[in-house]
């Protein structure tokens, strides 16, 4: 018995065109690689690069997003708070680039409400998951801290607003005192800020 081998496969594109095909393939895979790679590690809570001018506003809505928080818990929001700071070092250090001209800062505010006692803080974050549900925000709830964590057992609360500000009340992971944060998230923008008033 006889087997007949199968006639070699033949290919209409000749050996140079089939090349350049390759080398562009490969090109254009290797583009979209990196562009994904970049891309990816370059996230910021809004890619578009600001105007300095959007920038100060989004300063301005961070703030009184938290100032709104603290009033709801019955307190002055100038009463109470703790400091405003432009870096963070995750959002500075992220791999990218950033055209010139053009810098990262991640604006937050914190207060220091005082709630003394489990009781005082447990109606702070009960009186928080009411007013963000009334504005038509979802709250979600925070774990609390570990046993041996400062603020254990003092769960916390968060919600992001319609301007992507995200606030929160929860123990500080120093002092486990609670603490009251409007984090305006890692924002490309135009010109270089010195001062924050």
């Amino acid at each position: 018995m006889t087997t007949a081998s199968l006639p070699a496969r033949h290919t209409t594109i000749p050996g140079p065109q089939r090349r350049r095909r390759l080398r562009r393939t490969t090109g254009a895979a290797t583009a979209l690689l990196l562009a994904a790679l970049t891309g990816g590690c370059d996230w910021t809570e809004n890619r578009r690069v600001m105007s300095e001018a959007e920038f100060r506003e989004h300063l301005t809505l961070t703030q009184k997003a938290g100032e709104d928080a603290v009033r709801s818990l019955g307190e002055t929001p100038s009463s109470v708070i703790a400091g405003r700071e432009m870096a963070n070092a995750s959002c500075k250090d992220d791999f990218g680039t950033d055209p010139d001209g053009t810098t990262r800062d991640q604006p937050t505010v914190t207060w220091a409400p005082q709630l003394a006692t489990p009781a005082a803080y447990n109606a702070a974050i009960a009186a928080l998951r009411e007013a963000w549900t009334q504005q038509g925000l979802t709250a979600q709830d925070l774990p609390a801290p570990e046993p041996d964590e400062p603020g254990a057992g003092l769960p916390g609360i968060r919600t992001t607003d319609d301007h992507g500000i995200e606030l929160s009340l929860r123990p500080s992971s120093y002092s486990g005192k609670p603490t009251l944060l409007a984090d305006g998230g890692c924002v490309r923008h135009r010109g270089i800020l010195v001062d924050w008033e």
